[in-house]
C-alpha cells in the first residue's frame, strides 16, 4: 500500500500507528517540548530577576545621590553661617577688650554723651548736612 506523493502536496497524509512504540516516542517528544517550555520559563524568569533587582539598585543609588546632594547643600550653608558666627564673634571679643580699656571707655563716653575731664571745654559743630537742609 504505498501513496504516490505529488510534487503538488505540500502535506502528506498519513495516520500513526496505535502501538506501545508510537505512543512512547510521543510521549518522549511531549516530555522533551515541555522540558523546552520549562527551560525556558525559568531562563525568562531568572532573567527577569537580575533586571528588577538592577532597576531597584538603581533607584536606590538616584535617591541616594539626591539625599546627598542636599545634605551637602547644607553643609555648605552651615559652613557659611558658622564664618560669619566666627566673625561676629571675632569682634565681640575684641569690643569686650576694649570695653575693658579704661581709656577706651573714657573716650567713647566723651564722645557718646558729650562729657568732659576737668578744663575741657566742648564744642558742638553742626554738620555740613545740617547746613544745607536750612
Amino acid at each position: 500500500m504505498t501513496k504516490r506523493h505529488s510534487s503538488n502536496d505540500e502535506q502528506q497524509n498519513f495516520t500513526k500507528l496505535d502501538n506501545d512504540y508510537v505512543r512512547n516516542t510521543d510521549k518522549a517528544i511531549n516530555r522533551k517540548q515541555q522540558a523546552r517550555k520549562r527551560k525556558m520559563r525559568r531562563i525568562i524568569f531568572f532573567a527577569i530577576i537580575p533586571v528588577v533587582i538592577i532597576a531597584l539598585l538603581l533607584n536606590v543609588l538616584s535617591h541616594q545621590n539626591e539625599v546627598l546632594a542636599t545634605k551637602e547643600q547644607a553643609k555648605k550653608e552651615a559652613e557659611q553661617h558658622l564664618a560669619e558666627l566666627k566673625e561676629e564673634q571675632d569682634l565681640l571679643n575684641l569690643k569686650i577688650k576694649q570695653l575693658e580699656d579704661d581709656e577706651y571707655i573714657a573716650k567713647l563716653l566723651r564722645k557718646e554723651y558729650y562729657l568732659s575731664e576737668e578744663g575741657e571745654i566742648i564744642f558742638i559743630i553742626p554738620d555740613k548736612e545740617d547746613k544745607k537742609d536750612d
